[in-house]
């Protein structure tokens, strides 16, 4: 049956025994096939360039309007016209589509990411281990799901259990890094982060540094923490002597653990914490005062050399004459057996306890050294090189602490005493009232 197809023309054709097909008048190719179930269902029927006669579903009635599958049909007609198999077109998005399904987040950083971070980012399994902690429940979702509703929502929770804007920003920055690299790997098309901007957050971040006093209470209480083991040895040897025991030698060196100069270094030096841990001795010119940050191991990825002050010089002097480990590829604060030291945060905690000085890091150390810096009268653009940031907008969270920094640049548009003010009178005060007092 051939016919202009319409509305009325759909609704009120009847199912037969067999499949009825009724072929458009008005774009060619376009038919509706009426099965006996009574199911309408929308076709577009076409020859491929080879000639063979071919069909494809565009949908069923009434989901799909006769307009919305006229158009369809026409959109087809066109693909045709210019040499598209459509059917073979659509297998092909079909196929795609089921990729995609089965390509799901954790698929994905199992079988391309793990091995790409693990390999070539350097805190590549703590990144890891953050996204599957973070972004567990979402692993099992293909990543062509992803959009920027689940992570509004996602944010959303993580505010109202009380996460910080930039602690969330950084997770999301992690995941984001993953989908750029299945954008990059041409696993999904587009990444679904585009579009969402970050949280507005204090880009000031944390300052900490130490008062005067807390200094004195911090060096203080390393040098006790020292003498205290020393005491301990002292004794522990007293009691072996009594039993005739051999004893041990007597702590007698200026350091008696990595903590005390590690400590020291980072207060006149600003290194970071991962920066200290993976210093070899190679590293230090002690008599030229450098040393050197390897770009291996320093977080910005670039070599950074640090001048080295006179009590930085004397610690790392002393230290390597009492270590046995001298060796130039030897650790400078080796951990057992001459490992790489990984964690000193015991340590630490005891020692910012004893001084009792609260809300203080490891890292604090870095920022009281830019803070003595800048509070010394340094350039920011100098604190930069020193601490080895890529650019001074990490810095600038130290500008406040400029000696009169704040005071000379208002002091700048201050009136000069010359302008806008009127002129003074020569009228004498005993005048002015002698003057007053006619008037009244």
């Amino acid at each position: 049956m051939r016919t202009k197809i319409t509305k009325a023309l759909v609704s009120s054709a009847q199912p037969g025994p067999s499949d009825m097909t009724i072929a458009d008048t008005t774009v060619v190719g376009f038919e509706l096939r009426v099965r006996p179930s009574g199911t309408k269902v929308w076709a577009y029927r076409y020859r491929n360039t080879q000639g063979g006669q071919r069909r494809i579903i565009l949908g069923r009635f009434p989901g799909l309007s006769v307009d919305e599958a006229r158009q369809l049909a026409i959109q087809a007609a066109g693909d045709v016209s210019r040499g598209t198999d459509v059917q073979a077109k659509k297998h092909a998005a079909r196929a795609e589509g089921d990729r995609a399904a089965k390509n799901t987040l954790r698929l994905f950083m199992t079988s391309k990411y793990d091995s790409w971070a693990t390999t070539h980012l350097r805190s590549g399994a703590y990144q890891i281990a953050r996204i599957h902690c973070d972004f567990i429940d979402w692993f099992d979702k293909p990543i062509a799901d992803l959009n920027m509703w689940l992570i509004e929502g996602w944010r959303k929770r993580r505010l109202e259990v009380g996460n910080k804007p930039s602690t969330i920003n950084r997770n999301l920055q992690r995941l984001h890094a993953v989908l750029s690299k299945a954008v990059l790997w041409k696993v999904i098309d587009r990444h679904p982060f585009a579009g969402i901007k970050p949280l507005k957050s204090d880009r000031s971040g944390r300052v900490r540094y130490l008062g005067a006093d807390e200094e004195t209470r911090l060096r203080n209480t390393l040098v006790a923490q020292e003498t205290k083991r020393r005491e301990a040895r002292a004794r522990f040897n007293a009691w072996k002597e009594v039993r005739g025991h051999e004893t041990l030698p007597p702590r007698t060196e200026e350091y008696v653990s990595h903590i005390r100069p590690m400590v020291l270094i980072a207060m006149n030096t600003g290194l970071r914490r991962g920066e200290l841990f993976n210093l070899h001795w190679k590293d230090l010119d002690l008599p030229a005062k450098w040393l050197t940050v390897a770009g291996a191991t320093a977080k910005s990825g670039q070599t950074r050399r640090i001048p080295v002050n006179e009590e930085a010089r004397e610690v790392f002097a002393e230290w390597r004459d009492q270590t046995a480990r001298v060796a130039n590829d030897a650790y400078v604060f080796p951990g057992l057996e001459g490992r790489k030291l990984t964690d000193i945060h015991k340590a630490w905690h005891t020692i910012v306890a004893g001084a009792e000085i609260v809300d203080f890091r490891f890292h604090d150390l870095r920022h009281h050294f830019a803070s003595r810096l800048v509070q010394s009268g340094v350039d920011l653009n100098t604190v930069r090189e020193l601490l080895g940031h890529a650019d001074i907008a990490m810095v600038l969270r130290y500008a406040h602490l400029s000696p009169d920094s704040l005071v000379t640049a208002v002091e700048k548009v201050a009136r000069r005493p010359d302008l806008n003010r009127p002129p003074r009178s020569t009228v004498s005060a005993e005048a002015a009232l002698a003057s007053t007092e006619a008037a009244a």
